[in-house]
């Protein structure tokens, strides 16, 4: 079994402690002499004031000693010494290539299903009843269909006064007509001024637009009450009902029906897979039951909402699925392959919703570029406007930079999905070599 081999700093530092050692020992052996000797020829003095002035400066000649022998311990190595190699100026960050890249594009697509055309049915009269409900939730009714019945005795009352109102009408226009007659028929006799005549002509001019409007408001109210029978304006599955008996209406919202049974997917799709969709696009869509169902885009999103950079596009579902109103689906839709550049998602930063990369220059300084981006393909993000091909951007560490600084370049670059993964064979050329089991 091999051992790694060590670097070289590692290779030098047994030396450097055995150096130290020898020094050290030998510094400490001559101080230990030299204390020896001062000792005892400051003990020999007659005098008592001699020896304790001897003392002292022998207690500062060791301390002196001994600051020496730690700053020559410092200086051991000689020309073998470790020196640190000088770092370069600037953070470390991997450097990316933009090159283009084969897309297979998938685009998330989640939604609710809706009726393509959603009718509110409600109620023909104000202030009636609900006598007797005649569908429910889940049945298919067709156009003209009565739905629930009313109260008539209010809905009868009202056709009477609209009766009446068209019979006073009708008599007060006659009146107004056979005055107006007999006063033509006599006009060249002069018995009535020219102006009287004009008056009862206009009388009954105003006579006969009072009948008309009696009329118009008898037909309506035969139409509102539809025979005391809330109808189906049009064919389709019943999908709520909110008609409750004995309920008195005023004009609400008693059942709404999908036309036609026809149900379509409102999915939210992000602005940049919006301009990669095309009408006609098929799109496959997950029940909860893990069952499927394809759809058609039918219509491309109308706008983009500013805030959550989305759209609304509604695919259209087959007739007879199991699809009801309100479920919540995920599906995708697969875009053909195409070449585009593009750049890794953790090199793409945004600035109040704007999306940019730092690309590096000749100096090592890195540069805001403003980018729009278009699809994506795993951790990779195609990129419409900004960057050519060749360019090197920033990759690791771009959220700390600023437009300007400088950098420095790590030696290993960042793994891309075309480099072998990490528990892959290393090179036979690897300056640092593993154990070999």
């Amino acid at each position: 079994m091999n051992k790694p081999e060590s670097p070289e700093p590692f290779n030098e530092a047994p030396g450097f402690f055995k150096r130290a050692k020898d020094a050290s020992g030998k510094a400490l052996r001559s101080a230990r002499d030299a204390g020896k000797r001062a000792w005892e020829r400051a003990t020999d003095a007659p005098d008592e004031n001699k020896r304790r002035q001897k003392i002292l400066w022998l207690t500062g000649g060791a301390i002196a000693a001994l600051i020496a022998i730690l700053f020559t311990i410092s200086r051991i190595g000689g020309d073998n010494n470790i020196v640190a190699p000088e770092v370069p100026p600037g953070q470390a960050v991997s450097v990316i290539e933009v090159t283009a890249r084969t897309f297979e594009t998938d685009v998330s697509l989640n939604g609710e299903a809706r009726p393509v055309r959603d009718i509110q049915v409600a109620a023909p009269a104000t202030g009636v009843r609900i006598l007797q409900i005649l569908v429910d939730e889940g049945d298919t009714v067709r156009q003209g269909q009565a739905m629930a019945r009313l109260d008539t005795a209010l809905a009868s009352a009202q056709t009477s006064a609209a009766q009446a109102s068209v019979a006073e009408a009708q008599s007060a226009a006659v009146r107004a007509r056979g005055e107006y007659d007999r006063a033509e028929s006599i006009r060249d006799s002069g018995a009535l001024s020219t102006e009287a005549i004009e008056q009862r002509r206009a009388a009954a001019v105003a006579a006969d637009a009072r009948l008309a409007a009696a009329r118009a408001q008898l037909a309506e109210v035969n139409a509102r009450l539809g025979g005391g029978y809330v109808r189906a304006p049009a064919s389709g599955l019943v999908i709520d009902r909110t008609a409750e008996l004995g309920r008195s209406v005023d004009g609400q919202v008693l059942f709404r029906i999908a036309a036609d049974n026809r149900l379509e997917v409102a999915a939210q799709v992000a602005e940049s897979d919006a301009l990669a969709l095309s009408e006609g696009q098929r799109a496959t869509f997950s029940l909860v039951d893990g069952s499927t169902v394809e759809g058609r885009l039918r219509r491309l999103p109308a706008s983009i909402d500013s805030r959550t950079r989305t759209g609304e596009a509604l695919f259209t579902l087959p007739s007879g699925t199991r699809v009801r109103a309100g479920m919540y689906l995920r599906g995708h839709a697969n875009l053909p392959s195409r070449e585009v550049l593009a750049v890794p998602q953790t090199s793409v930063l945004y600035d109040n919703g704007q999306a940019y990369v730092l690309v590096l220059d000749d100096t090592l300084h890195v540069h805001r570029i403003d980018v729009q981006l278009g699809g994506r393909d795993g951790d990779w993000i195609e990129v419409i406007q900004g960057l050519t091909g060749g360019q090197r951007i920033v990759g690791s560490g771009a959220a700390f930079l600023q437009d300007g600084e400088q950098v420095r370049i790590l030696e290993t670059p960042a793994p891309t999905a075309e480099q072998p993964a990490a528990n892959d064979a290393a090179p036979a050329n690897s300056e640092i070599r593993g154990r070999e089991h």
